[in-house]
């Protein structure tokens, strides 16, 4: 496993943020796991809030979208946003658009189509890149508790090789910072046998799990090998200063993951 920690954090035009290098390195690809630092939306989204129904003014979520753009030098039009409805339904895109049929009532993206970005909003939920080397496909996921227990990480990765033929050992996997280990209770009725490796009882029917470690074996189950994983290891309830968490705030923010294909 390649784990990125604080230290990996960069900075372009004002706004912080992570990325993997090893993907970096293909010059095709574009990609960022944005911070809630260097918007301009009030307290509590502040600052970078990208989330349109939590809240926040229309104008501030549209300058945010803009200077993101402008930043890493794309056109906000060609930024795909999901209305994420934690389950499993999957965006495939092989055309650029920006025609799309609005609400776009998935969970995650593939696309093909240059000059194609796929964003994920999240304030605790993991967001996982996928990146085919070969065949030139990325895939976005939005892996919540419940797109989680339906598998969603394995379902993009078994679409992919049904859709273009990709393979598991030409993928870069990266996954961005989510709710930890530490911070991540949830009821046993909503538990499952399955997470049994990645949880622990606190009492009172109360557990506590490792969401991004589970989809992590979900990959690996698809023949994703662990050299292939690159994580960014922070836990957004514990870093409140650099993630908006739900968990954590209640009212809050969303930020940005994305990455496109130029």
């Amino acid at each position: 496993m390649n784990i990125l920690e604080r230290s990996a954090l960069k900075n372009k035009s004002g706004l912080p943020y992570f990325e993997i290098s090893e993907i970096a390195e293909l010059e095709w690809v574009q990609h960022g796991f944005l911070t809630r630092k260097g918007g301009v939306s009030p307290f509590p989204f502040d600052t970078l809030n990208l989330g349109e129904d939590n809240g926040d003014q229309h104008q501030n979520v549209t300058q945010n979208k803009n200077g993101i753009a402008t930043a890493f030098g794309f056109d906000p039009k060609r930024l795909i946003l999901l209305d994420q409805i934690h389950q499993d339904r999957i965006l495939l895109l092989k055309e650029p658009s920006t025609l799309l049929l609005s609400p776009l009532e998935y969970d995650a993206q593939i696309t093909s189509a240059s000059n194609t970005f796929l964003g994920i909003l999240s304030a605790d939920c993991v967001p996982i890149f996928v990146v085919d080397r070969k065949k030139r496909v990325i895939a976005a996921i939005h892996a919540g508790r419940e797109g989680t227990a339906l598998h969603i990480t394995a379902k993009v990765l078994r679409r992919m090789r049904e859709e273009f033929g990709c393979m598991p050992e030409d993928h870069l996997i990266a996954v961005g910072p989510s709710i930890g280990f530490c911070c991540y209770e949830i009821d046993e009725q909503v538990f499952r046998p399955e997470w049994d490796p990645f949880s622990i009882s606190v009492g009172d029917g109360k557990m506590m799990i490792d969401l991004a470690r589970i989809n992590i074996s979900q990959m690996e189950e698809e023949g994703i090998k662990e050299e292939q994983i690159f994580w960014v290891d922070l836990c957004t309830g514990c870093h409140k200063d650099l993630f908006f968490s739900n968990r954590k705030e209640g009212k809050t923010g969303r930020q940005l993951s994305f990455i496109g294909i130029k």
